[in-house]
């Protein structure tokens, strides 16, 4: 570990800290990361954390927030550069899903989240719809709307969607696995054949 006790000037020392502690946090999740952790991995002191985030907790929820952010404008740039229909949008969505690190969602919010303060988990929880599950939803309202698919409610087919996603670095990992980028066309397609109207 560095003795300094200051950050490299290239690098914005947020930037450094959000980036060490997103790597740790997604790894093994944020019970089991420490400061003193996030401190080595970054080559500071620990007091130097404490003078950008007062708390774990605040540096857990600075870096979620920039990772769902990060996905908001990934998602809705992806989608918006497809073609308009149901398919096209779904791929475009998955694509950009298996482009990015595995959010492991049900992970976060069945073992970190409760960890938090309400306030910051209810922050959180309000971030997270807002930039993944509200696109998503939205696409699966539209192809109602334009009657691509039949009446279903949309909350749950993006829920549907995104927990599919969600497995597919799972769904991987065998030696005989199918490319990520096959598993996510043949997923959309048994999804959306099985909601054409009849």
């Amino acid at each position: 570990m560095s003795d300094d006790r200051h950050f490299p000037k290239e690098v914005s020392a947020s930037d450094r800290v959000l980036d060490e502690a997103e790597q740790l946090f997604r790894s093994r999740g944020y019970h089991a990361v420490t400061m003193r952790d996030i401190a080595d991995e970054v080559g500071v002191r620990q007091a130097s954390l404490y003078y950008h985030f007062p708390s774990k907790e605040q540096l857990f929820v600075a870096v979620t927030e920039r990772m769902l952010e990060r996905h908001r404008l990934g998602l809705q740039r992806a989608i918006d550069q497809s073609d308009r229909d149901l398919r096209s949008h779904l791929q475009a969505a998955g694509m950009w899903f298996i482009s990015q690190p595995p959010i492991h969602f049900l992970s976060m919010f069945h073992t970190d989240m409760p960890l938090l303060s309400d306030a910051n988990m209810n922050r959180l929880l309000d971030v997270a719809t807002q930039s993944i599950f509200a696109p998503i939803r939205q696409t699966f309202a539209q192809a109602q709307e334009q009657g691509e698919i039949r009446d279903a409610r949309p909350e749950l087919l993006a829920g549907f969607f995104l927990s599919v996603i969600e497995s597919i670095p799972l769904v991987t990992t065998s030696p005989n696995a199918a490319p990520k980028e096959v598993i996510v066309k043949e997923m959309i397609s048994v999804l959306l054949d099985g909601l054409k109207p009849q």
